[in-house]
C-alpha cells in the first residue's frame, strides 16, 4: 500500500465515472442510520469491497449549498442498485436523509484500495458503527467473497443500533455484541473477537468503524500475530489525492510519513498507521 516516491500526488482511478443515479429508497434504519439504495447507472463498474463513492449533497429548502462531496462506503452492489449506510453527523448526511424515492443524486466512483482478497484464508472482521458496510459486501456479496472462511462480528450500543428490521445480520458467519447486552455477546465488539480468536485463530483481521475500536483490534492482532487491514473514515475534499486534506501519519518512508485516505486508503495495512496520532471524532 506504501506510495513510492515516483508515484503521481494526483491520482485518478481508470474505472472510476461520474454517475447521476435515481433514489430508489432512503430507509431508516435506527435514530441516527439509515439506507441509502440508488440505481446503478449505466457503466458503473464492479466495485470491490472497502471501495467507496463520493456523493453530491443538494441543497435543501433553506438554501444551504454544500460544496464538498461526502464519501460512503459501499455496503452491497447488484445488477439494479447500489446501498449506502450513512450516519447523521452533520449537516450534509442530514440533507441526504431529506432526499425522496425519484430524486437523482451526483456521485463518482468506485475510488479507493479494497481490502485484499485472500482466497482460502480464514478471516475475522471486526465491525461498528457504518464500518458494517464493507465487511458486509467482502463477505457475502462482493465478487470473490469468501463465505464460509469469513467471520463477521459486529458490534453496538444497543439492540436498537443492529438494524436487525433491515439487513440480514442473523445469519451464519455473523456474531453480535451490544455494549449493554441487550442482544447478543455483553461488550465491545473487540472484547468478542478475543473470545472469537481463542476458540479458533485467524490468517488476518479486517477491520472498519470507530478509530477507538480499530486502534483496540490493532492491539489484538499485534498481541496475536495476525495481519490487520483497516478501512479508514476521514473527511475528504478531492477524494482523489491531490487537495491532501485526508492525511494521515504512518511509519513509512517517503518524502512525507503522511497518507490520503482517499488515494492510499481507504484499506490500509494497519501495522504501517500511527494509531496514537489518528483523529478520533
Amino acid at each position: 500500500m506504501e506510495t513510492k516516491a515516483s508515484d503521481p500526488c494526483v491520482f485518478t482511478p481508470s474505472n472510476a465515472g461520474e454517475f447521476s443515479a435515481a433514489v430508489l429508497a432512503n430507509t431508516q434504519l435506527s435514530r441516527r442510520y439509515y439506507l441509502l439504495r440508488l440505481a446503478r447507472p449505466a457503466g458503473f463498474v464492479e466495485p470491490l469491497a472497502g471501495q467507496f463513492v463520493h456523493v453530491s449533497v443538494p441543497s435543501v429548502d433553506s438554501g444551504e449549498r454544500f460544496f464538498l462531496r461526502r464519501p460512503f462506503s459501499i455496503h452491497d452492489c447488484t445488477r439494479e442498485f447500489i446501498d449506502l449506510v450513512i450516519v447523521e453527523v452533520g449537516a450534509g448526511t442530514q440533507a441526504l436523509h431529506r432526499v425522496q424515492t425519484g430524486d437523482r443524486l451526483d456521485f463518482y466512483g468506485p475510488l479507493g484500495h479494497a481490502y485484499p482478497t485472500l482466497p482460502g484464508k480464514r478471516i475475522l472482521a471486526i465491525g461498528g458503527g457504518v464500518g458494517l458496510a464493507p465487511l458486509y459486501f467482502y463477505g457475502f456479496r462482493a465478487p470473490g467473497g469468501i463465505g464460509e472462511n469469513y467471520r463477521l462480528l459486529y458490534g453496538a450500543r444497543t439492540k436498537d443500533d443492529l438494524f436487525l428490521d433491515h439487513v440480514p445480520l442473523e445469519r451464519s458467519g455473523v456474531a453480535l455484541s451490544t455494549d449493554d447486552g441487550s442482544y447478543g455477546f455483553r461488550g465491545n465488539v473487540v472484547q468478542l473477537a478475543e473470545r472469537e480468536l481463542e476458540r479458533e485463530s485467524a490468517d488476518a483481521i479486517f477491520s472498519c468503524g470507530p478509530t477507538v475500536m480499530m486502534r483496540a483490534a490493532q492491539k489484538l492482532a499485534e498481541k496475536r500475530g495476525i495481519p490487520h487491514y483497516a478501512s479508514l473514515e476521514n473527511r475528504m475534499g478531492c477524494a482523489l489525492g491531490a487537495c491532501r486534506a485526508c492525511v494521515v501519519p504512518t511509519n513509512l518512508g517517503g518524502p512525507s510519513p503522511y497518507r490520503t485516505v482517499c488515494h492510499d486508503g481507504p484499506v490500509f495495512d494497519a501495522s504501517v498507521l500511527v494509531w496514537d496520532e489518528l483523529p478520533v471524532p
